[in-house]
């Protein structure tokens, strides 16, 4: 059976250093997630992020504090008493971004795990690179989702009345990323095919 070459120790370390600081970044994601759901749960003044296609307003930064007339695009509104819907939205927005983030986190450092090990083109490699893009698709399709649905029902809530819809955005750099996640996975794959060619197991 041939044998796997492991990383360099430079290489080691610096996969390491990646490690501890995906463990930074769950902690820091966890954290921001329980200090949000404090300005969500009790629905009152709570911060909505909503998005408009270029909406005039007026902000006071002209000579003298004079109001001038700007293109809103993203402004944050201050709502309280907000229907069980839309608060639901906006407590599941951020526990699923969070769920959705630590568990890619996980994967990738699973993932950095086996590299360091010597087993880069395992089958359990191959299979945390191919849930970490199905972590990710999921988690930004149901973030965006609620994230939609708690801007809508935020924006009605302030405004006294239903059906008022706003402009969520889509980062295209979300589905490059999910779409970079899959050609990792199948360059994975292959090199996993590859190596059980070389060691007479296929």
């Amino acid at each position: 059976m041939s044998s796997v070459p492991t990383p360099s120790k430079l290489d080691r370390t610096a996969l390491q250093i990646t490690i501890v600081l995906g463990a930074a970044a769950i902690v820091f994601t966890v954290v921001r997630a329980i200090l949000r759901l404090l300005e969500i749960v009790p629905n009152r003044n709570v911060p909505v992020l909503a998005s408009f296609a270029d909406t005039p307003a007026t902000m006071p930064i002209g000579p003298g504090g004079a109001p001038v007339v700007v293109g809103a695009q993203q402004v944050v509104l201050y709502v309280s008493d907000m229907p069980p819907i839309t608060l639901w939205s906006l407590v599941l927005c951020e526990v699923v971004y969070a769920l959705a983030a630590v568990a890619t986190v996980v994967l990738v450092c699973l993932v950095i795990r086996n590299i360091i090990g010597g087993r880069a083109f395992a089958a359990e490699t191959v299979g945390l690179v191919g849930a970490a893009m199905f972590v990710v698709l999921g988690g930004w399709l149901l973030t965006w989702l609620f994230t939609t649905m708690g801007a809508n029902g935020g924006a009605s809530a302030l405004a006294g009345e239903p059906g008022l819809n706003t402009n969520t955005p889509v980062d295209p750099i979300v589905p490059f990323a999910i779409a970079s996640l899959g050609a990792l996975a199948a360059a994975f794959q292959i090199g996993h095919k590859l190596q059980r060619e070389a060691e007479g197991l296929v």
